[in-house]
């Protein structure tokens, strides 16, 4: 049996009797585990006030790395020796493992040793330790584990530490939102507070303040994408029902469910047919109205907003173009819609496409959906639309009802305000007053706020700036034409084209602008890209020279005029003549059209044909036009070069000399050489460097706007 070593007589002199004990304690340890615990408990019968003997105890067990014994000896000195400083250096390393998942030995004992504690001693420790701690963070920190582990202390700790962090974050002068007392409260504390076994009991105006605080948090999260907070919504959704149960709201019941648009939306529209028409602010039926209803527009509001940025590009809503339905098919019933459907506009979106997907920009898309994409695709990008579309609706509906009560109206404004949302609302409020038709109003708008100096851009700008220019100039052109002020729509249509290089490169041919539909009207989602936004330019210009060239006989137009407008039209609509195979809706029927107009008439005449025109369909009608035997028209389709004589000619089929046919023939035959040439380049530099062609038919041009009353 091993034999512990005995202290010298000289050193047992000088020790006390409680000394003595822990010391021969500790020399058996070692050695002997049995024997040094037999000394300790001789020791702590002897001295059970002594701090050293009682401290030195639970040293040696925790050495044996003994859980439950540790924790007994940790639980008595926690109630007799409160005072010690070697104690609280032993608590300060308890609740820094608490705070910790560290994994390494001594945190994990200690983890392991507080749940052995009993519950009473358990909160005292974390009770205590919070009120000793000089620092804020680390007080609400303590007070925080002490109520994550004890819901039933939530309704007496909860309020002072909801005082305590909205002091500290108020005095701190936090420059964010998202800081540390801020996280806390709307992260852990209202949480807890939710779901206390106790209610709990706030001041009405704190309450208030705590929504406040929390919808602002994370909506700054949402903002700027924080990654560190998952789905925010479903965080404010369970803060908002939480918070709404205190003060007994029923309609907070709603943010329990999971979030259905349509499901939370007639719950808030049941609720505002019971509102009283006469209406205090101040009642608990308004203020519950206007916080649910108001988180629930935002909620809409901002997946409207994010869808709208959700690709690689911008959409932006513009009045688009619709295609009279074939007298066969009107005949036919139409579609079955809801009451009132018939005002609504229809609505269409080209889904944001990446640029890397090797699509070609000359390729149409139905919905942007090309007919080799699989299944998958398709499906994919008609769920796109139709959540696009039905989060506009739905927010605009939201809207719609919130401004019809004034109470209402001022309360959720205030609210937006309140929490750093009532950014969205310009951008938004210029949708829905296109969406209503409101365009007069929407006009009058954009021409007030727009910068002295209208839409000349210095060198400084950034592209930033550049691509709000695009969108307030398509915003107007778009206005211009609905309102049918045509020269005032191409002239910014014009204006867009010259930026167009500072616009993304990519996108697709869409075959969305022009629909057929029984609406009045048609509004369309356009991604901000360079062929996107030129095909919405070309194909505006298209519609404004079409009224020009429709004019009756007689109408003003000189021959020149209608040639020149003719001739225009035909560069215009080889971006929409596309690929052959597919063609853009309505392109064949216009080219018909034209040529049928061409051929009513003796001679044709477009100095700039060569220039520009280079599309096969085109070129060939052209060419039956120009060879057919009976009644041919004459063309002149070229200015002589300055290096030819007056007395040579001119690349015309004027008259029956054969030689200036073959000359035409040749050029016909040079033009279609040139059909693999990029067409959208062609068509900026034609709009870029023959405006003139294009703005002296347009009537009349110097004419300022004027809103129409």
């Amino acid at each position: 049996m091993p034999v512990t070593m005995a202290p010298s007589s000289t050193e047992a002199h000088m020790l006390s009797d409680e000394d003595y004990l822990v010391l021969r304690a500790k020399q058996a340890f070692t050695i002997d585990p049995h024997a040094a615990k037999a000394w300790m408990l001789t020791a702590k019968t002897l001295y059970p006030n002594n701090f050293a003997v009682q401290f030195e105890a639970y040293n040696i067990v925790k050495s044996a790395k003994n859980v439950k014994e540790a924790a007994k000896c940790f639980e008595t000195l926690l109630q007799q020796f409160q005072g010690d400083n070697k104690l609280w250096h032993e608590v300060e390393l308890l609740t820094r493992a608490l705070r910790s998942d560290n994994a390494e030995s001594e945190p994990s004992f200690l983890r392991a040793m507080f749940a052995n504690l009993s519950t009473d001693a358990q909160q005292q420790l974390l009770q205590v330790t919070a009120d000793r701690s000089k620092d804020t963070m680390e007080h609400c920190r303590l007070l925080m584990i002490l109520l994550s582990r004890f819901p039933h202390a939530v309704a007496k700790h909860g309020p002072r530490l909801v005082d305590t962090l909205l002091s500290a974050e108020k005095h701190s002068h936090c420059p964010s939102a998202n800081n540390c007392y801020r996280k806390l409260l709307v992260c852990e504390l209202v949480p807890l507070m939710g779901s206390s076994p106790i209610p709990v009991e706030l001041p009405l105006r704190q309450i208030y303040r705590l929504m406040h605080k929390l919808v602002e948090y994370y909506m700054l999260c949402l903002l700027t994408q924080d990654s560190s907070e998952a789905d925010p919504w479903e965080k404010i959704f369970q803060g908002f029902w939480s918070l709404g149960l205190m003060l007994n709201w029923d309609l907070a019941k709603m943010f329990s469910q999971p979030w259905g648009r349509e499901l939370y939306w007639q719950q808030i529209l049941n609720n505002n047919e019971h509102l009283h028409h006469s209406l205090d602010p101040e009642s608990h039926e308004v203020r519950q109205h206007v916080y649910c209803t108001g988180i629930f527009f935002m909620r809409c509001l901002h997946e409207y907003t994010s869808s709208l940025q959700s690709g690689e590009h911008q959409l932006v809503l513009l009045e688009a173009f619709v295609m009279p339905i074939p007298e066969r098919e009107t005949s036919e019933p139409p579609p079955k819609r809801r009451k009132g459907d018939d005002s609504l506009p229809l609505v269409t979106v080209d889904t944001p496409t990446s640029s890397n997907s090797g699509s070609s920009p000359t390729n149409p898309s139905s919905g942007v959906i090309n007919c080799n994409q699989s299944t998958s695709s398709h499906r994919d990008r008609a769920v796109f639309t139709s959540s696009v579309v039905a989060n506009l609706t739905t927010a605009l509906r939201c809207w719609s009802m919130i401004n019809s009560k004034d109470a209402i109206q001022r309360g959720v404004t205030k609210l937006l305000q309140m929490v750093g949302v009532d950014m969205w609302l310009s951008a938004f409020h210029q949708d829905v007053q296109l969406y209503r038709g409101e365009v007069n109003e929407l006009v009058t708008h954009l021409l007030q706020v727009e910068n002295p100096g209208g839409t000349v851009l210095s060198q400084t700008q950034n592209t930033m700036s550049v691509n709000a220019s695009v969108v307030q100039n398509l915003r107007l052109s778009s206005g211009f034409f609905y309102l049918r002020q045509l020269p005032a729509a191409v002239d910014r249509a014009l204006q867009i084209i010259g930026m167009l290089g500072s616009i993304p490169v990519g996108g697709t041919l869409s075959s969305n602008l022009l629909k057929q539909t029984h609406s009045q009207r048609h509004i369309h989602l356009l991604p901000l890209t360079r062929t996107s936004v030129l095909q919405y330019c070309v194909h505006l210009i298209l519609s404004a020279l079409q009224h020009f060239v429709s004019q009756p006989p007689g109408g003003g137009a000189t021959t020149t005029e209608l040639d020149m407008c003719v001739g225009n039209m035909l560069v215009l609509l080889q971006l929409e003549l596309g690929d052959t195979n597919q063609p853009m809706p309505g392109a064949i029927d216009l080219l018909t059209k034209l040529v049928s107009h061409i051929r009513s008439r003796s001679s044709f005449s477009y100095p700039i044909f060569t220039n520009y025109i280079v599309n096969t369909d085109i070129l060939e009608e052209i060419m039956h036009l120009a060879t057919k035997q009976e009644g041919s028209v004459a063309f002149e389709i070229a200015p002589p070069s300055s290096t030819q004589l007056t007395s040579q000619r001119r690349i015309s089929t004027r008259g029956v000399d054969k030689g200036a046919k073959e000359d035409f023939k040749s050029a016909m035959r040079r033009q279609v050489a040139r059909s693999d040439e990029p067409v959208e380049s062609l068509l900026i530099k034609f709009l870029t460097s023959e405006q003139d062609y294009v703005r002296r038919l347009l009537w009349p041009q110097t004419k300022a706007y004027a809103p129409r009353m």
